[in-house]
């Protein structure tokens, strides 16, 4: 065999091999979009059947796709947001790493990312608490002392805080405006503290409510937020919290506060004023055809920015819950635009700055 011809074997031999090599890197990649496009369906089964095996009592409410009964009262927010062929992976461009934008009156998941994917909730957890403490407390002009446990040691783990200081009697309603609107978790344990006598037997009314509603993707471990590898929850079931707080009049006129104001006290001789994190950040009619009025914001290292919010969208309320976002404007721009692009086919949101 001459040299010309060994050479044209080899090099036929080098082709192949870099062929095959191709073929492999497309077939691993292939394998990793697939994987990576059923997650949140693998996700979404388990939630399935782990929900299916559990025992319920008569008076428990929950989801109506695994044939239960449940009052009329709770079928208006106990159903879990159904698929559709028209709901969508939410676009790349909005960084949150997990995210629930459904169509409450319609029941539908319009967008999502990792929906039903365990999440740290991070202060969206107050609004549980709001919910128990309206549950459980007949008269919101009652008052609660406000001690050193409930101030110092979330000064010392840099808690966000309503301005309460020990000694003050606030009312309750002062309080649970405190815990929305300024995200107190000074307020938070106070509410916790005059509900149930602690905030471990408050939080185990939180637990019990979600067991209650079916949020079998949501654990609690404080009434705060406070990061704990066993305080987690999901968007959609964050969105379904929500979405039953906002059917509680007293609840829904709190998370859709602007501001507060509290009198002066000995302690607080100026008094305080409860400014909403939420609002504060935007107005809620940037976008044509949307109307956002009521939401909250959280923050920990750990579940990066996090915020969940209702709008009404020609005549109809929507629930968008986003958490793991990458900053507090990003999470404020991505809400504006995904309820304008998804909720109402609008464009997306652009700040005076440029920035989307």
């Amino acid at each position: 065999m001459n040299q010309k011809k060994k050479k044209r074997i080899c090099f036929l031999h080098i082709f192949a091999i870099i062929l095959l090599l191709i073929f492999m890197i497309y077939g691993v990649m292939k394998i990793f979009s697939i994987c990576r496009s059923a997650e949140d369906e693998v996700v979404e089964t388990s939630v399935r059947t782990s929900t299916a095996s559990v025992t319920m009592t008569e008076t428990t409410a929950v989801h109506t796709e695994y044939v239960t009964e449940a009052s009329d009262e709770q079928n208006c927010y106990s159903v879990r947001p159904e698929r559709n062929q028209d709901s969508q992976r939410l676009d790349r461009d909005y960084k949150a790493g997990h995210a629930l934008l459904m169509n409450a009156d319609t029941n539908t998941v319009i967008a999502y990312r990792s929906a039903n994917a365990r999440m740290y909730p991070a202060s969206l957890t107050k609004i549980m608490t709001l919910i128990i403490a309206v549950e459980n407390i007949e008269d919101l002009s009652d008052t609660v002392t406000i001690t050193d446990d409930m101030v110092f040691p979330m000064i010392e783990r840099d808690a966000s805080r309503a301005g309460f200081l020990p000694g003050e009697t606030p009312s309750l309603e002062a309080v649970l405006y405190g815990m929305v609107l300024s995200s107190g978790a000074d307020a938070a344990l106070a509410a916790a503290e005059y509900v149930a006598g602690s905030e471990k037997a408050f939080v185990d009314l939180m637990n019990a409510k979600a067991a209650e509603l079916g949020l079998n993707g949501t654990h609690f471990t404080n009434v705060v937020g406070l990061h704990d590898k066993e305080h987690y929850s999901t968007a959609t079931d964050m969105a379904l919290i929500l979405e039953y707080a906002i059917r509680n009049e007293t609840c829904r006129k709190i998370i859709s506060a602007y501001e507060y104001k509290v009198p002066p006290t000995e302690q607080n001789t100026e008094g305080l004023t409860f400014v909403s994190n939420f609002f504060s950040r935007m107005y809620g009619d940037e976008m044509p055809d949307v109307t956002i009025q009521g939401g909250k914001t959280g923050y920990t290292d750990k579940a990066g920015n996090c915020i969940e919010s209702f709008a009404e969208i020609n005549g109809e309320t929507f629930i968008l819950v986003m958490c793991g976002c990458t900053d507090k404007w990003s999470a404020i721009y991505d809400t504006l635009s995904i309820y304008s692009v998804y909720g109402a086919g609008g464009e997306k949101y652009v700040s005076s700055s440029g920035k989307r």
